[in-house]
């Protein structure tokens, strides 16, 4: 049986020797929901685990997965990108807030407004100018991003059918566009909305573009 997230919070404080009241102050929750939560009386949610990750210096995903996020995506070798998107999915559904703004649709028919500026030589110009720049800015955000720098490769030195350019094109300029379909700052590992773009034009091009 796993460990529960509110017997690995307890664990993580008598090893950093933080007491209650100081994780209280740290992550502005109330010190009886820390309680609560320590003491199996409460799941916390996403946000208590940001500012509990934060606090003790523990890696986000690892609290998640103890907060029931199905530890199956890593044992099962599912590639970082892919488990990234399952944590994504398990953070929305579990959030207190409802983001109704995203949607896979959306996301898609952007990418596919994306394709035509990709073709153009103004699209072209854009990704070289821009790309390096946002990429600096946001650092190293995982396997994502070192597909993203693969596309950029691609892209720029045109190792691809026209078809495979338009796409990668198309993720590019989705990631230099500050114009996201769902606010970066929800998930603090890394830029979700770019993730999951990512993810799908991968899926055009391994599908074969049907």
């Amino acid at each position: 049986m796993s460990q529960q997230i509110g017997d690995y919070i307890k664990e993580q404080l008598e090893k950093k020797q933080i007491s209650m009241r100081v994780l209280s102050k740290q992550t502005d929750i109330n010190i009886s929901t820390i309680s609560r939560i320590i003491n199996h009386k409460r799941k916390p949610t996403n946000q208590h685990l940001v500012e509990i990750s934060k606090a003790l210096d523990v890696p986000f995903e690892e609290l998640l997965q103890k907060n029931g996020l199905p530890i199956e995506t890593r044992e099962n070798n599912i590639n970082d990108i892919q488990a990234s998107i399952v944590m994504i999915d398990h953070f929305l559904k579990q959030s207190e807030n409802h983001y109704d703004s995203f949607s896979m649709e959306k996301l898609k028919q952007k990418l596919h407004d994306y394709e035509q500026d990709a073709e153009t030589e103004a699209g072209y110009r854009l990704i070289l100018d821009k790309f390096q720049k946002k990429k600096e800015n946001v650092g190293d955000q995982g396997a994502y991003m070192k597909q993203l720098t693969n596309f950029f490769h691609r892209f720029c030195h045109k190792k691809g059918t026209q078809k495979e350019l338009v796409l990668m094109g198309a993720a590019l300029i989705y990631f230099i566009s500050t114009a996201d379909v769902i606010p970066d700052y929800l998930f603090p590992i890394g830029y979700l909305d770019d993730a999951i773009a990512v993810q799908v034009v991968m899926g055009f091009l391994s599908n074969k573009y049907s």
